[in-house]
């Protein structure tokens, strides 16, 4: 007898007692392939072989009434060349971001010194002349105070709680007393 006539497993025991036989349960249908679409894009035809459109119609209808056309999905969009910027333009972008993104009186002077030494006039920006507030030289903080007062005629004061921060400190600890006293009109009319 050969090995796979000869039953020694136990199940196959009770299988000759009459017990019911397990069966495998059957096997599950293979899925079927997906189905493979191809998309194809119109033949590119050489302009010059088109031939010329023919005249078009006047019909005279209502700017209002006239249905706008609308867009496919598969309409063209054509997007325009980014702005080609000189060197000094990114010069300047990156000494303003630097002077923006630093932090204490010793960064700020820093970056306001590489501001200027590139030969650029500070934006008259209400960010910029925050940060300007920080300088350690009186000068250029007095020169913040005048374009902050006048921007402030014009729009509303943003980041208020550090813009008055920054006046308190120079009203309380600025050298020149005109420093201290257009800090503290500044900061006057923030509260009103």
């Amino acid at each position: 007898m050969s090995r796979r006539s000869k039953r020694t497993d136990p199940k196959s025991d009770q299988a000759k007692s009459g017990q019911a036989e397990h069966r495998r349960p059957a096997r599950r249908a293979l899925a079927p392939l997906p189905e493979v679409m191809l998309a194809r894009r119109p033949a590119s035809v050489n302009p010059a072989a088109l031939p010329a459109p023919p005249a078009p119609l006047l019909v005279t209808t209502a700017p209002e009434t006239a249905p706008l056309p609308t867009a496919s999905k598969r309409a063209a969009r054509i997007v325009g060349s980014p702005v080609a910027v000189d060197d000094t333009e990114l010069e300047r972008r990156h000494l303003l971001a630097r002077l923006l993104d630093s932090e204490g009186p010793a960064a700020v002077t820093r970056a306001a010194i590489a501001y200027r030494k590139g030969g650029f006039p500070f934006p008259e920006e209400q960010p910029v002349q925050l940060k300007l507030l920080e300088h350690t030289d009186e000068a250029e903080v007095c020169a913040a105070l005048e374009v902050l007062t006048a921007l402030l005629d014009q729009q509303a004061p943003i980041k208020l709680p550090v813009f008055e921060q920054r006046l308190k400190r120079l009203e309380d600890g600025a050298e020149e007393a005109e420093t201290r006293a257009r800090a503290a009109e500044l900061r006057r009319v923030l509260r009103t």
